[in-house]
């Protein structure tokens, strides 16, 4: 999350998914591709963002950075779920609370 830059903003309300190349913002709704927030924010269209954007000199792929991915969470995967005791295998380890006793 990092603060819109197409307003004032007191808290991180715009995020970024960097895989994607795509941006949301949740409080002023605003959201598209790179080229949209830069055509918002400099006031250009689309060839004039495309200039702007090679003009940073970012090489493709990267998001800004030294060209190495990232993983959005900093869990990185799903950790298994323990199944209850004496369960047979595969019979999932979740119990909803209406079936408890």
């Amino acid at each position: 999350m990092v603060r819109c830059p197409l307003h004032e903003d007191n808290t991180p309300s715009c995020s970024i998914h960097l895989e994607k190349g795509l941006w949301r913002c949740h409080s002023c709704g605003g959201g598209g591709s790179s080229y949209d927030l830069i055509m918002r924010k400099e006031n250009v269209d689309f060839l004039g963002a495309r200039a702007f954007a090679a003009s940073l000199n970012i090489p493709a792929g990267s998001a800004g950075g030294g060209g190495e991915l990232v993983s959005g969470s900093a869990y990185g995967g799903r950790r298994k779920v323990a199944g209850r005791k004496g369960a047979q295998p595969g019979a999932g380890g979740y119990v909803p609370a209406w079936r408890r006793r």
